[in-house]
């Protein structure tokens, strides 16, 4: 599981583009898991703000912890989200401890 986070978090550090747009489906394909399950793991790498998540409502691109249901955030805009790898999750891949984070 740490091997997948960190690959996933490994790819979307790559420079170039701070935020990115996928379709959860296409992700889950990537790494070779169910879609309910790489739905499962971007919430919680949102909640542990390894990333952020956001997708479009119909008006605004909204983020994660505003949708009521988060399974209505991957239906929304054809399944598209957009993430954005936050300084947690690049410590992670850089093995470092994220400036006024504690280690564990």
């Amino acid at each position: 599981m740490k091997d997948l986070q960190r690959s996933f978090l490994a790819d979307l550090a790559k420079p170039g583009i701070e935020e990115r747009r996928y379709r959860h489906q296409q992700l889950a394909a990537q790494y070779g898991i169910p879609p309910a399950f790489m739905r499962a793991l971007l919430v919680a790498w949102d909640a542990e703000r390894l990333i952020a998540i956001r997708a479009w409502d119909g008006e605004r691109l909204r983020p994660c912890r505003e949708w009521k249901k988060h399974y209505d955030m991957f239906l929304a805009d054809d399944g598209c989200i957009w993430l954005t790898i936050l300084p947690a999750g690049i410590a992670l891949v850089e093995g470092s401890t994220p400036t006024g984070s504690a280690s564990t």
